[in-house]
């Protein structure tokens, strides 16, 4: 990664400020926006129209006043829906941001974007190409991150001129031998901060190749500092470990 670091560590800001306000809403971005964060990170869905939207679940069900998948909805049916009164009735007004939206949010700032794709395998080829014509001007401080890997394979395939980073949530993935696999496509790992943990000499090896490691998601200082101590630099966080 072609990231300056002017901090001993960088704090990275999971579905924006998740902890102050509701998750992957311009709200939450505006109040990451008034910390010293290094990064955002939030989800990615595409509409029944093909609009990038961004939303965590497959579904609208947990964080909106609707239902239905995300996939099933136009941009103008999920835009209607209130996505901010299930954390607080003072966020009623909050819809569900559109990528243009959170991308329009934080273009006059130098955050760096973590972008995850969720269900990538049912995106279009036209989705993508979309997607990478919309992000352009934020190759040099984006990564494209998902938990399907052979999604990512393929992107950073036709697209390499992005970062891409591959979510690894199990030991099977968080291993030399696969992680040897992926090294001609992955630019970022992004594992469960359990897996760094606990696999502490495997870390060691992975940083001493010059891997970017970073962790999702570290609420507790305690395991913030465990993570300090392996020389882990970056990581991603609800509540910004209490700031």
């Amino acid at each position: 990664m072609k990231f300056v670091n002017s901090q001993n560590y960088q704090l990275i800001t999971h579905r924006g400020y998740s902890a102050v306000a509701p998750e992957n809403t311009l709200a939450s971005f505006k109040a990451a926006l008034e910390q010293q964060v290094w990064g955002v990170e939030f989800d990615i869905h595409i509409s029944a129209d093909g609009i990038p939207i961004i939303i965590h679940d497959t579904t609208v069900n947990r964080t909106s006043n609707g239902n239905g998948k995300v996939e099933e909805k136009t941009i103008a049916q999920l835009q209607s829906l209130n996505a901010g009164s299930w954390f607080h009735p003072r966020f009623a007004a909050e819809t569900i941001p559109t990528l243009q939206q959170v991308l329009d949010l934080f273009s006059a700032t130098p955050l760096n974007l973590y972008l995850e794709l969720k269900s990538p395998q049912n995106w279009s080829e036209l989705a993508v190409r979309d997607l990478v014509q919309m992000l352009e001007p934020w190759r040099d401080r984006a990564v494209i991150a998902s938990f399907n890997h052979q999604f990512l394979n393929r992107f950073k395939h036709n697209y390499p001129q992005f970062f891409v980073g591959y979510a690894l949530s199990d030991f099977q993935e968080y291993s030399l031998e696969y992680i040897d696999a992926i090294k001609t496509n992955a630019d970022v790992l992004l594992p469960h901060f359990s897996l760094i943990l606990e696999e502490s000499s495997l870390t060691q090896t992975l940083l001493n190749q010059q891997w970017e490691i970073i962790p999702w998601t570290v609420d507790e200082l305690s395991i913030f500092q465990k993570l300090l101590s392996l020389k882990i630099s970056k990581i991603i966080t609800n509540n910004l470990l209490l700031t």
